[in-house]
């Protein structure tokens, strides 16, 4: 029984020490810390926002503002914020003051420090302008410096101003007065900002270029005098309208005119012709390119004037001049090799065996005496002065001077002698079979064309 007690009690020992690492997965949590807007994401069994800041190595100020406060009991997902403390240099009348805070807003760091604007003022962060309610960029140090608006008197031609403005300048004042200053104007003083000021304008003139136009004010008298006052230069050959010499127009319009020169090199192709030569051991009716065909190359150097005018995006020629010509590179002649090589063979054929010496695919049509193509005429008669009958082809007049009286054979029309000339179908081989009106067979197909033995001694080797 006492053993019992004491296992008891044991077990409830062991219980409790073991209840602190049971709770650890229900103490374990995700947040998120946000410093100066740099987001970071954490796991920690923090209880506080202050203990997860420690267990995460974040040191802290007490100028610098946390969100919860330190002693806010964390939960998983949530979100602690940090915004940290900044050096800040205030430059007001004449004073500087060292400042840490953690306020960004300028207006409010003003009012913490006691510091009153006008209407007028300027603020300046940095060195640049700000308006009062543009946060200024965490974690660094920065400057602010109030300029204060001053009464300044301005004696223009019409009128006598008084103006509040914070420029350095005399010139920055006008503008920031909104009143019409330009290059050329007479200005007293005009460097720094003096009491009173003394403001004339000068006379508006607008000098057009090809890319731009530009209203300047000026008091020049003559029109190079005003486009020195401007800036504005003349290259090489550009000229104004009007002169330069002239006095400035009336109307206030000076035109410039751009001219440049060009030397260029034209370049035109020089065909090249195709010759033909002979090859032996080629066969007949087949072509082997020997030499491809280059062009030449022509060459001028030209020299171009150019001129733009106001308003033009484009250059136009007013004067062109050939100062030299040559050929570049003389053209290549494309040679073509035409077969030479002539093998006899023979073909078995219902009009029995043939023996041929050049076989082509033409187009085949007929014709007889009174089928002649010309309604209402009719002629027996074939250009060699045989009879037109079975057995006489036609061929175009090509083939007719190099093949007259030679026998050929024509499958499905059988042997016959070349002895008449036609008209030809465009880009075909053709031939027309000789019939008489009585047994004239209708043709209309390609056919291949037998040139029977024995071979002639003039050739036609290309046929066209």
């Amino acid at each position: 029984m006492i053993i019992s007690t004491r296992l008891r009690i044991l077990g409830i020992g062991l219980l409790l020490a073991a209840l602190p690492l049971l709770a650890l997965p229900l103490l374990h949590k995700e947040i998120t810390i946000l410093v100066d807007d740099r987001p970071a994401r954490i796991r920690t069994y923090a209880l506080t926002v202050a203990q997860a800041l420690r267990g995460a190595g974040i040191p802290l100020t007490e100028a610098d503002e946390i969100t919860p406060p330190l002693d806010h009991r964390l939960h998983d997902g949530d979100q602690i914020v940090i915004r940290r403390a900044i050096p800040l240099v205030l430059f007001v009348d004449g004073k500087t003051q060292h400042l840490l805070t953690g306020e960004r807003i300028p207006v409010i760091i003003l009012a913490e420090a006691g510091v009153a604007l006008s209407p007028q003022d300027r603020l300046l962060a940095d060195g640049l302008p700000i308006s009062l309610d543009t946060p200024l960029a965490p974690g660094r140090p920065h400057s602010l410096q109030v300029v204060r608006a001053r009464k300044v008197q301005v004696q223009t031609p019409e009128e006598n101003l008084s103006l509040n403005t914070t420029a350095a300048t005399t010139a920055q004042a006008l503008w920031d007065a909104d009143l019409p200053l330009y290059a050329g104007d007479e200005l007293t003083p005009a460097g720094d900002l003096a009491n009173p000021v003394r403001w004339i304008p000068a006379r508006t003139v607008t000098v057009r270029s090809p890319n731009a136009s530009v209203t300047v004010r000026t008091t020049a008298a003559t029109v190079g005098e005003a486009l020195a006052e401007a800036g504005i230069a003349l290259v090489g050959q550009d000229y104004t309208i009007p002169p330069l010499d002239a006095p400035l127009p009336e109307n206030g319009q000076i035109d410039i005119v751009r001219v440049r020169e060009e030397v260029e090199i034209e370049q035109t192709l020089i065909p090249f012709a195709t010759l033909q030569q002979p090859l032996p051991d080629l066969e007949i009716d087949k072509t082997q390119v020997v030499q491809a065909g280059a062009f030449g190359l022509k060459a001028q150097r030209i020299r171009r004037v150019l001129e733009q005018r106001a308003g033009e995006t484009t250059w136009t020629e007013v004067s062109r001049q050939v100062e030299d010509e040559w050929e570049a590179r003389p053209a290549q002649p494309r040679i073509v090799g035409y077969g030479t090589k002539i093998n006899v063979q023979t073909l078995n054929t219902p009009d029995g065996v043939i023996e041929y010496w050049r076989a082509v695919e033409v187009y085949a049509t007929s014709y007889s005496p009174c089928r002649l193509g010309v309604p209402g005429r009719c002629n027996s008669t074939t250009a060699s002065g045989v009879q037109l009958q079975k057995g006489v082809i036609a061929v175009k007049r090509s083939w007719y001077n190099m093949m007259r009286g030679l026998r050929v054979y024509i499958p499905g029309y059988g042997f016959a002698t070349i002895e008449d000339v036609g008209a030809g179908v465009p880009g075909k081989h053709w031939i027309d079979l000789g019939y008489s009106d009585e047994d004239w067979v209708q043709w209309s197909r390609n056919v291949t064309l037998y040139f029977l033995t024995p071979v002639p001694a003039n050739v036609m080797w290309i046929l066209e």
